[in-house]
Formats: structure tokens, C-alpha cells, sequence
């Protein structure tokens, strides 16, 4: 599919419109860059690890496992993104004593130049452009026994298409409590609660000749003003049960106001090898609408209208001591559905 065609189909995507919950009650929200994941680990999971998630890669999936930090992490990742769009992502955390852990982050898309057209150039102005969409985070954690644990996360979000840009804040809250008894740990994370965004600059600039006006009458100027739009709320419940050293399985719910919630489950497998250690694992899920399907409209429409592009995952990754640092590499990949190719994800991750 032509870049230019799916590049902006997949920016209108993440502009406007995630819908939402069940296909009565859902809403519209835009900033749909924040509901993106990052890291080749989580991905793999598919979300379901929020329970059980550590170190650095927490900042996105549940700040609360940042707390377990020792000293310093720092990764970076870049995933494959649908229409050949990258989303990059670098993150660090460190230790800073009784205080907790204190972590820093950046998400990025790159969606390459875009063709300008207008309405007397349909093929191409002979300009180009690429929309900016880019989300600043700054997360504290602490472990408040040796079993709760908990985080939070404020972010800053850009939008930025030409001379047009819209901005926002929001915030996550994540906690992870271990029970003392059983090989059981839960996971709650609520995220992007915070204010509504709307679009403003030069480009929403128009000049129209007013009607009636005799010819030669100077064009009048005006302004478009957007919609202020929501950023998508989401609540993530999560369990994981260790079934035996090293192998949890894990399951998850995920209730989204301007999306399908979903059940996910998945599995993971760690084993240490000396000073090194590797890990493998994947998770499905399945949409949850509560609604009947209307009488008019088909079965095949309505699992369509009512699914997601996205479908099983899967990933690995190895760690082991270089000098005194550890150095991990992980791989990940998400299948779409019919008209993109799957996500690959590639995570460095890097330890003191």
C-alpha cells in the first residue's frame, strides 16, 4: 500500500478517533499515540505482565515496578509500526535511596515526508512534510513494604503537523502488591487521565470571499477552530500465578473508555545461565463487547467493527555481564490482521 495513502490514514488514527469500551457506551478520544506500547518485553506479554514488570521498562506498562531498581537502568527500542511508521523510545531510571526511583522518558513516531498536496495540486505541491508526535514522561516510584510497591507517572504530550499543534498533560498511577502466602501477584494501572487537547496554529487560517461580494472584493479572513478532544483513559487490572520457578502465567483486563476492552492472557519463562539469563513468552487476547450484535448489520461486519488489528504476540530476550554493566537484547513481534505487516520490536537494554 502506498506510504503517503497509509501514513496519513494511520495519523488520522492517532489523531482523532479510538472508540471505545463497548460499542454503546464508547466515546471519542484522540492522542492515540499514547495507547501505542513500547519495548520488545511488554509487547511480547502483551500487557498482561503489569503484576509482575521491573526496572526501567515499567516507566510505560506500571511505574510501580520501577521502585525495584538497585542502581541505574537505560533502554532503548524501536518498533515497526504499521504503515512503515517507526516508534522509537529511550528511557532511564535510577536509584535515589529512601526517596524511591526517579525515571525519565521519551516516544516518538517518525512517519517519513509526507507529500503535500492541495486542491489544485492533487499530485503533489513538489513540498513535504512529517507530523511531530512525541510524549515526554517523568515517573517516581517506591516500594512502600516488601510487598506493595507504587508509581506514577506525569506526561507531556505534542502534536504537530506542519504549522498546526495541539499539547497536553496527563498522568499514570500503577501498584503491584505480592501476596505473602502464595505464588501470587496483582497489578493495577490507571493511565492517561489528564486534560483535553485541541488543535490550533496558521494552518486552521482561512480567507474566503464573503457571498454577495462584488468581483474584485478582497478575500476576509477567518479561523477554524478544532474540537477540544479527550486523551484515552484506560484502567488495566492484571494477576500472575508462578506456576513453577520461573514459569508465571498471566492474565489481564483491559477497560478503555474510546476503545474495546479486552481480555488478554499470556506466559513467560525465565532461566538463568551463570551470570546470564534468558527469557521467552507471548499472550493473546480477545476483545470483550458486552453489547448483541443489531440486526442490520452482518455477523462478518460486526466482528470487524467490534475487534482489533492487532493479534498474538510473541518475544525473547537474553541478558549477560559485560564489565560491571549488564547488557540485555530483546525481540518482539505483534501480528495485524489483514492489510499491515506484523510488528517487530527491538529493545537494548543496558544495567549498572
Amino acid at each position: 500500500m502506498n506510504r503517503k495513502i497509509t501514513s496519513l490514514i494511520v495519523m488520522g488514527a492517532l489523531l482523532s478517533a479510538s472508540y471505545a469500551g463497548t460499542v454503546k457506551s464508547r466515546g471519542v478520544a484522540g492522542a492515540g499515540q499514547l495507547s501505542v506500547p513500547v519495548g520488545a518485553h511488554g509487547i511480547a506479554l502483551n500487557g498482561t505482565n503489569l503484576a509482575t514488570v521491573s526496572g526501567v521498562e515499567a516507566l510505560y506498562f506500571n511505574p510501580a515496578g520501577a521502585s525495584n531498581i538497585s542502581s541505574f537502568e537505560t533502554v532503548f527500542s524501536n518498533m515497526n509500526y504499521i504503515a512503515d511508521i517507526d516508534v522509537n523510545y529511550a528511557a532511564f531510571a535510577t536509584n535515589i535511596g529512601k526517596a524511591g526511583t526517579f525515571g525519565l522518558s521519551i516516544k516518538s513516531f517518525d512517519f517519513g515526508d509526507i507529500i503535500r498536496t492541495s486542491a489544485e495540486n492533487t499530485e503533489g505541491t513538489g513540498e513535504t512534510f512529517s507530523p511531530d508526535f512525541m510524549t515526554i514522561g517523568a515517573t517516581w516510584s517506591n516500594a512502600f513494604t516488601d510487598r506493595v510497591r507504587f508509581g506514577v507517572t506525569l506526561k507531556f504530550i505534542q502534536e504537530r503537523i506542519m504549522r498546526t499543534s495541539a499539547s497536553g498533560t496527563g498522568f499514570d498511577l500503577g501498584v503491584q502488591y505480592a501476596f505473602a502466602d502464595r505464588p501470587v501477584k496483582i497489578g493495577v494501572m490507571l493511565s492517561n487521565l489528564g486534560t483535553k487537547m485541541q488543535y490550533a496554529g496558521s494552518d486552521l487560517e482561512q480567507k474566503l470571499q464573503p457571498d454577495g461580494s462584488s468581483e474584485g472584493s478582497l478575500d476576509e479572513g477567518f479561523q477554524i477552530v478544532s474540537e477540544a478532544y479527550e486523551i484515552p483513559a484506560e484502567l488495566n487490572l492484571s494477576a500472575s500465578y508462578e506456576v513453577t520457578p520461573g514459569l508465571s502465567l498471566m492474565a489481564s483486563y483491559n477497560n478503555n473508555s474510546f476503545s474495546n476492552n479486552e481480555i488478554r492472557f499470556g506466559g513467560e519463562y525465565n532461566q538463568s545461565l551463570g551470570p546470564s539469563s534468558v527469557w521467552i513468552g507471548g499472550a493473546m487476547g480477545m476483545g470483550s463487547v458486552d453489547d448483541d450484535k443489531p440486526d442490520d448489520i452482518t455477523q462478518s461486519n460486526w466482528d470487524e467493527y467490534s475487534g482489533s488489528i492487532f493479534g498474538a504476540t510473541f518475544g525473547a530476550g537474553i541478558s549477560y555481564p559485560v564489565g560491571n554493566m549488564k547488557v540485555g537484547f530483546e525481540v518482539a513481534q505483534r501480528s495485524v490482521t489483514d492489510y499491515f505487516d506484523s510488528n517487530l520490536v527491538y529493545s537494548l537494554k543496558i544495567s549498572f
